[in-house]
Order: C-alpha cells, then sequence, then structure tokens
C-alpha cells in the first residue's frame, strides 16, 4: 500500500509541476518586453542649428485622443477599425515624441523654439492621425495647427497638414521606420509653415 501511495502523490507532484512550469511559460510570453522605437533626430543635427536666434516659439505637447495618445504603434484596417500593433512600443506616448520632433523641425528652419513656456508665439497641434493605414500599405500622419499669441489667446493662422509614407510591412520596425519618415516630413513642412508666418 505505500508503494502505491508513494506512486500517487508522485504522479501529483508531477502534474503540479507541470502545471507550475506551463503557467510561468504563459506568465513569461504575456510580459515578454516590447521592442522600443523613437522618432528623434540625430543629435549632432540639432546641435547644428539650436544656436540659431529666430523668433521664439513655444510648442506645447500635440494633443491626440487614445489610442494614439499612447506609446503604442497605431494601425487602421480597411474596415476603419483601429488597433495598435502587438510587441512594439513608442519610446514615450507618440505626442510627446511628436513634439520633440516638431522643436527640432522649427529650430532647423531657423526659429527659437523649446517646450518651455514664454514666447510670444504658441505652435499648437491636434494630433488626428499617427498610424499605419494596412488597407493602404501607407504610414499616415494628419495634424491640425495653429499659430496663437499667448498673450490674447488670439490665433493667427491655422492649416491641416497631411503626410504619408509607403508602408509595405505591418510589423515593428518597418512600421516605426515608416511613421518616422513621414514624421520627418510633416514636422519640417509645418516648421516651414511657421517660419514664413513670423
Amino acid at each position: 500500500m505505500k508503494l502505491k501511495a508513494s506512486a500517487a502523490t508522485q504522479r501529483k507532484v508531477a502534474q503540479a509541476t507541470a502545471i507550475a512550469s506551463l503557467a510561468f511559460l504563459v506568465t513569461a510570453c504575456a510580459q515578454a518586453p516590447r521592442e522600443t522605437f523613437d522618432l528623434t533626430t540625430e543629435t549632432g543635427v540639432l546641435r547644428s542649428v539650436a544656436l540659431r536666434g529666430g523668433p521664439a516659439v513655444f510648442v506645447p505637447e500635440p494633443a491626440a485622443l487614445a489610442p494614439t495618445s499612447s506609446d503604442r504603434i497605431v494601425v487602421r484596417a480597411g474596415d476603419d477599425s483601429v488597433a495598435v500593433l502587438p510587441g512594439v512600443q513608442w519610446s514615450d506616448p507618440m505626442p510627446r515624441l511628436f513634439q520633440r520632433r516638431l522643436i527640432e523641425a522649427l529650430q532647423q528652419c531657423g526659429l527659437s523654439a523649446s517646450s518651455n513656456f514664454g514666447a510670444q508665439t504658441q505652435l499648437q497641434a491636434d494630433v488626428r492621425r499617427f498610424e499605419i493605414d494596412i488597407a493602404r500599405n501607407r504610414a499616415v500622419i494628419e495634424v491640425s495647427v495653429q499659430l496663437v499669441d499667448s498673450g490674447g489667446g488670439r490665433a493667427k493662422a491655422a492649416r491641416i497638414f497631411v503626410e504619408e509614407a509607403p508602408a509595405p510591412e505591418h510589423i515593428g520596425s518597418p512600421a516605426a521606420r515608416s511613421l518616422g519618415e513621414a514624421a520627418a516630413r510633416i514636422a519640417l513642412r509645418i516648421g516651414q509653415w511657421t517660419r514664413a508666418r513670423l
């Protein structure tokens, strides 16, 4: 009897160990770190233009709705439904990354742009789309911007910008690279537009 009891106990222990191992593997997969991407340019480029002393512009963090406002890379399907790419993320919430991209672009255009309040002019941005359009294989960014007088809050000028880039692959690095390309182009266009109005 003792031998039979010992064998039964061993089976229970083995089953419990197998279940615990399976649970550990599932948890490990669920908590696997996401691949992280950024939108910033090389620091050498920024330093080469940061000393230019054009008109000052305050660039607050752009507005955006979820999930665009998060740190996830957004994709849009053919039925217009929105989801996020699994296993990848931005290094910061997207509006904060795009704010830095805008500041760099404005500086490249000869403006003294920063995220510190105090300039007479604000560049307010509302990011409406920042995503991979799966149906069209395109990275799509749409941004509404306003130049606002910091003193009285009066809008001086406004415009909607749209930029696209090819996105044949809808995974990690290729998707982030396509969005980064579109972000660089749209930020430069916004910078040029802003410079022309100050």
